[in-house]
């Protein structure tokens, strides 16, 4: 039987694949597949920075001229800091001219097979590995895009009567509350984690919103040009701040009251005290790592834009305070939130878990 469902996992898998390399027609944007590819050095700078032009050849994919041979240009620089190199056999969207002969203008390039790819791979394994879980996982991971694609069109259809802030603190709630049902089914620990999760993202945040309040005023916002003339560039902040920790507040929460449920189900005569102490050393390990976490997804987001700005002879401390002042205080709100997840999924589990009338000592 399990092989049978390797084989149907498999046979999916290849078909997702093949679908998604073959998908021009869902596309309104004309597709160009490059043929073949041209680099001529048209200068070399003082700094040895290379130009290149590119001369590209490549057949339409799909629209009116599908099967059409046509030639653009592309110009790149050796840095990369211009242009976007292209290769032979990459696939680009494109606008043409009105008879076709000619491309005005490379849009952008076509990667939704490299997204399909590692998509498949992600599925597969989560099912390989966790079985009915797994499954459980990828629907609770499609209900939350769902959710947030949702709440996107909601406000942005509403923005002048929505306040950003209060809809996606009622949001962060539903993906709470949705998240934890559909992955740990209804349970005490599940009830425990959803509480746990809810109080310690509302405290962090609240916690994090009155210090910006009181002496952050003056934050620089990214792309504040385009920001301003469409909301509330402050609660654009806010709401970043709320939704960055929630994923690493709820796995704290979930942990730790699955490993105290454990606990009780193997010994039903632990008591308060002991479940506290056990649950301390399980925090211990995992508060270094989900900490790293919060940290490396702030490396991820301004090491590239810190760099650039270095090789452009800014000095690091400024490069930090314009590039990477925001990520520092949503990663460190972030640690506050699952800092503060610790002691409060403890005390609501044991609560929750343990209905003795011994007092935690």
């Amino acid at each position: 039987m399990k092989k049978i469902k390797l084989i149907i996992l498999l046979i999916l898998s290849i078909i997702s694949i093949i679908f998604v390399y073959n998908d021009y027609f869902l596309y309104t944007d004309t597709i160009l597949k490059v043929t073949s590819i041209n680099n001529k050095l048209t200068k070399t700078t003082i700094n040895k920075e290379k130009y290149y032009t590119q001369e590209i050849t490549g057949k339409i994919m799909n629209g009116k001229y599908k099967g059409k041979e046509v030639k653009t240009f592309n110009n790149i620089s050796s840095s990369g800091v211009y242009g976007e190199k292209i290769a032979k056999n990459n696939e680009l969207f494109v606008e043409l001219s009105l008879d076709g002969e000619n491309v005005i203008r490379i849009i952008n390039i076509k990667r939704d097979k490299y997204i399909a790819i590692l998509f498949v791979i992600f599925i597969d394994l989560i099912i390989l590995i966790a079985g009915k879980k797994g499954i459980k996982t990828i629907t609770s991971l499609i209900g939350n895009i769902i959710i947030t694609i949702l709440s996107i069109i909601v406000f942005k259809n509403n923005y002048h009567k929505i306040n950003m802030l209060h809809l996606y603190l009622i949001i962060a709630v539903i993906f709470i509350i949705f998240s934890l049902y559909i992955t740990n089914d209804k349970s005490k620990k599940t009830l425990a984690a959803i509480i746990s999760s809810i109080v310690s993202l509302f405290i962090s945040f609240g916690l994090c919103y009155l210090i910006i309040v009181l002496f952050g005023d003056d934050i620089n916002i990214w792309m504040m040009e385009y920001i301003e003339v469409v909301f509330d560039y402050k609660n654009f902040f806010y709401v970043s701040i709320l939704l960055s920790g929630l994923g690493g507040v709820m796995d704290i929460a979930i942990t730790l009251s699955s490993a105290l449920n454990e606990l009780i189900n193997k010994d039903k005569n632990i008591t308060k005290s002991q479940l506290l102490n056990s649950g301390k050393e399980i925090a211990k390990d995992i508060i270094g790592t989900m900490t790293n976490v919060m940290i490396y997804t702030c490396y991820v987001s301004i090491i590239p834009t810190v760099l650039l700005a270095l090789k452009n002879n800014m000095a690091l401390a400024n490069a930090i305070t314009l590039y990477g002042n925001i990520e520092l205080i949503i990663v460190l709100s972030s640690c506050v939130s699952i800092t503060l997840a610790i002691p409060i999924s403890l005390y609501v589990s044991i609560l929750i878990l343990k209905n003795t009338k011994e007092v935690i000592k």
